[in-house]
């Protein structure tokens, strides 16, 4: 056999060189024509032959087949005909037949069919697109076309070919160059269809995690033989369970949360995606359904519902993975519904901060959510350029044991004014457990802050109003007052959240906490206290005008003031640019500048300012 190959041209036989080859051959040559130029037919019988592939010495033994090839007077193979060609491997068997007109610009008709080993056959046939392969190959496949060069064959020249027929794979694994994870114990039954195929019930675990696959392939063929060819899933995918942090570690990582993020370039979906359960570290969520898609590194996944912390989420959700050397753009937006805030601070690990956590809070809230942040390879966000709004409801909440509302207490107590018109353990008693019916307000996240507009806390210990800022370096800068009355409430009337009836009088102390949330300080907040006198006084001032123009017919002449609504959508989330510029935000966080006493003011004068109160009575 190898004897007769050396006769033939090197065109013919350029590919063979990688091979050796054993067997007898029974030949039989039939020229014409003049001596310098003959054509020439050549028939061959190949009996218990044996080829061998140098690198990997993968080898093919009991190979039989029949072999018709005509050449024209210059040479150029003008048809080409095998027959009943079989072949056995150390784990299966090949057979096939193959017939064309030449060899290049050739009609082609071919069938091929085999039970064999994967990583044999691609070994063999030097396939180097895959790193790992292993598993078992059925193949039944049917070949119609022209071919344009049967040496140099391109993925263009594929889609010239009509490929029909079937592959089942049984127990694959399979690890594709530029793909980071491995698909293991890959079960299913393709049906092609040229260069597509389409898929049911397709069975593997990807990185641990089940997943079954009933769609479309596209361009499957051309991607399985070429480097730089894609593979296009149109499908429909469920999942029992998907741990996302196998997904994202990094190979060979011995770390718990050693994450690399990134998104394959050579492939692309439509996916309609259903999952039992997801879970990253502590979060966890149920009953996800929505529409995935990927193209050019870039994943959307419109719509997206799932349940999390016994509440509901929908939204949209989009990561741009196009340029691995930054971080990668990341927004969500999103409607949550009855969630519970205990769990869901649990889950996102307290949102990586101490000053509010699990421990301390619980109820159930509706949120309106539009984020936008950097996202780091190794699953970092870039908390210094995220932006946040959050339209916040909660309901039914509660706030335990939080050392800052405790320190409120402490505070009081060291001064003199106030101390004495309290019982200071019953307030820090009550401090420790609060309770409230309803919460309302949007807070927003933007350089490197929560910003908490003011906003009035009506709980079972007090009427709080407060508002404030808090940096993700612990610093916080906030403001809040109360009735000094509150803290005294005895009624009959009392429900879960408080009283029924509040006639809005007292003595009202204003308080601004700042410096840093584990060694927060106090003082006097006088501008809080006089921007309440004047929106105090405002109110007044038109509730008088309004009784003087029904009553008396005054400034009959003059235009009503009316309330000025907002023309959007109190539930649409919105996105504030703060200009460069702007006051430094670290000037909030800082204590007021103490102002002398005058008048009487002075025979109240002491030693430390701590003592001092500002209290203002409505």
């Amino acid at each position: 056999l190898a004897d007769v190959v050396q006769l033939l041209p090197d065109f013919l036989t350029k590919d063979l060189k990688r091979y050796t080859m054993k067997g007898e051959v029974d030949l039989a040559v039939r020229y014409a024509g003049p001596l310098d130029g003959p054509q020439l037919s050549v028939g061959a019988k190949l009996v218990k032959g044996k080829l061998k592939e140098s690198k990997s010495g993968i080898a093919f033994t009991d190979v039989f087949g029949e072999l018709a090839l005509d050449l024209n007077a210059k040479g150029v193979p003008s048809k080409l005909v095998v027959k009943d060609f079989s072949a056995k491997s150390a784990h299966g068997t090949i057979n096939g037949d193959w017939q064309s007109n030449g060899l290049t610009n050739a009609a082609v008709k071919a069938d091929l069919r085999g039970d064999i080993a994967l990583a044999e056959l691609l070994r063999f046939a030097q396939v180097d697109t895959l790193e790992q392969v292993s598993g078992r190959l059925k193949a039944d496949l049917h070949v119609n076309g022209r071919l344009r060069d049967m040496g140099d064959i391109r993925p263009a020249d594929l889609r010239a070919l009509t490929i029909t027929g079937t592959l089942a794979s049984r127990d694959a694994t399979l690890k594709m160059k530029g793909v980071r994870h491995r698909v293991e114990h890959l079960d299913a039954d393709l049906s092609l269809h040229g260069n597509d195929a389409t898929v049911q019930g397709l069975k593997a675990e990807l990185q641990g995690s089940a997943v079954t696959l009933s769609g479309t392939l596209r361009n499957l063929v051309p991607y399985l033989l070429f480097d730089d060819q894609r593979l296009v899933i149109e499908a429909r995918g469920a999942s029992p369970r998907i741990d996302l942090a196998a997904l994202v570690s990094r190979e060979g990582s011995t770390s718990g949360k050693d994450y690399r993020l990134t998104l394959p370039a050579s492939i692309e979906l439509d996916l309609q995606a259903k999952v039992d359960e997801l879970v990253f570290e502590e979060f966890a969520a149920t009953g996800i359904n929505g529409t995935v898609r990927m193209k050019g590194k870039v994943l959307r996944i419109e719509p997206m519902r799932f349940q999390t912390a016994n509440g509901q989420v929908n939204g949209r959700f989009e990561l741009d993975a196009r340029d691995a050397s930054r971080n990668y753009p990341l927004a969500i937006n999103a409607t949550m519904d009855g969630i519970e805030l205990k769990q869901l601070f649990r889950e996102f690990q307290d949102f990586g901060q101490d000053f509010i956590g699990h421990r301390h809070i619980s109820g159930r809230t509706h949120a309106e959510v539009a984020f936008q942040a950097p996202l780091s390879p190794g699953m970092a966000l870039d908390m210094d350029r995220l932006v946040c709004v959050l339209d916040l409801r909660v309901d039914d909440g509660a706030i335990k044991g939080h050392a800052p509302l405790l320190q409120v207490a402490d505070h009081l107590q060291k001064n003199k004014l106030v101390a004495p018109f309290v019982d200071i353990p019953e307030l820090r008693r009550r401090l420790g457990d609060v309770r409230f019916a309803r919460l309302e307000n949007q807070i927003e996240i933007r350089n490197g802050a929560v910003h908490i507009p003011q906003m009035l806390v009506s709980s079972s210990v007090m009427d709080i109003e407060m508002s404030g800022t808090h940096w993700f370096d612990d610093r916080i800068d906030h403001h809040l007052n109360f009735r000094l009355s509150d803290l005294f409430r005895k009624s009959a009337v009392d429900d879960e959240f408080g009283p029924v009836v509040d006639d809005g009088t007292g003595m009202r102390i204003f308080l601004h906490m700042y410096g840093t949330a584990s060694d927060p300080q106090f003082g006097n907040d006088g501008a809080m206290a006089a921007a309440k006198r004047k929106k105090q006084f405002q109110e007044e001032k038109q509730e008088l005008k309004q009784i003087l123009r029904e009553e008396l017919g005054l400034f009959k002449g003059k235009t009503q003031p009316t309330a000025t609504t907002s023309q959007t959508d109190p539930a649409a989330p919105r996105f504030e640019v703060v200009p460069d510029g702007t006051a430094d935000p670290l000037a909030g966080a800082q204590a007021p500048k103490p102002q002398e006493r005058k008048g009487l003011g002075r025979l109240l004068k002491d030693d430390t300012d701590k003592e001092k109160v500002i209290f203002e009575v409505e």
